[in-house]
């Protein structure tokens, strides 16, 4: 295996390559807007043009980008919106939020100068954030890749790339986590979108059968829904 290996070739002569793995010849910010444009576009081919064996790094840090941006551009849109939505409607956004809530700036009517401040402030600890974010999205994809390569094993579905195209899988998958910039639709949007990148990508690099492979990427996102039903259950009555 080369897991430095950032060229591309073309799997099954689709005529289609994966964008990301051109990053060195397109430059990095056309390789990543090109890479999720064909992913949104057409999550099949864009797979057909990934190589398992392209490297281990290459999706990893893909994935980290995406999640880190739908991060920040989440923090504005959450601070333009705490500043501007009335206390009522701002407080049924946060209770709506899946995976994340804005900043609670209710109280300051009578404080303009910090409602004035205040977005520069939070703007500040969104960028102070991000390396962080960033760190800490890297678990995401390598979580995901193990829960359902452990899946794989159980169920004895094929895996002729081993790990590593359940691994690659998962990191392309997480470009559907740039709908985190939507406030509450953006989360749902987010975690289905990357369900389905995931079973299209399983489908492809390792063989498994279309329909098997949506009910193994839908399992763990079922489990994060019915574990914030749990919450909002539970939550609910104490309000």
């Amino acid at each position: 295996m080369n897991s430095g290996d950032d060229s591309t070739g073309v799997r099954n002569g689709t005529g289609v390559v994966n964008p990301w793995e051109e990053r060195k010849d397109r430059g990095r910010v056309s390789a990543f807007v090109a890479t999720l444009a064909l992913l949104a576009t057409s999550p099949r081919k864009f797979f057909e043009g990934t190589r398992a064996n392209a490297g281990w790094w290459g999706p990893l840090v893909f994935a980290g980008l995406v999640l880190t941006l739908g991060f920040f551009l989440n923090g504005l849109v959450l601070i333009v919106l705490a500043l501007t939505l009335p206390d009522a409607l701002l407080e049924l956004v946060n209770r709506m939020e899946l995976l994340g809530e804005p900043a609670d700036v209710s109280g300051l009517e009578g404080f303009p100068f910090l409602r004035r401040i205040l977005p520069f402030l939070g703007l500040q600890v969104l960028l102070l954030f991000l390396p962080f974010v960033f760190v800490l999205s890297l678990l995401l994809p390598l979580f995901s890749a193990g829960f359902l390569h452990l899946l794989l094993i159980v169920t004895r579905s094929p895996r002729p790339e081993g790990f590593r195209g359940t691994w690659v899988a998962a990191g392309y998958a997480a470009g559907a986590f740039l709908f985190n910039a939507v406030p509450v639709a953006g989360d749902i949007l987010a975690i289905v979108g990357s369900a389905g990148l995931f079973a299209v990508g399983l489908h492809v690099l390792q063989g498994v059968k279309a329909s098997r492979a949506a009910l193994l990427a839908a399992i763990l996102p079922l489990l994060l829904f019915v574990g914030a039903l749990l919450e909002i259950l539970l939550v609910a009555p104490a309000m």
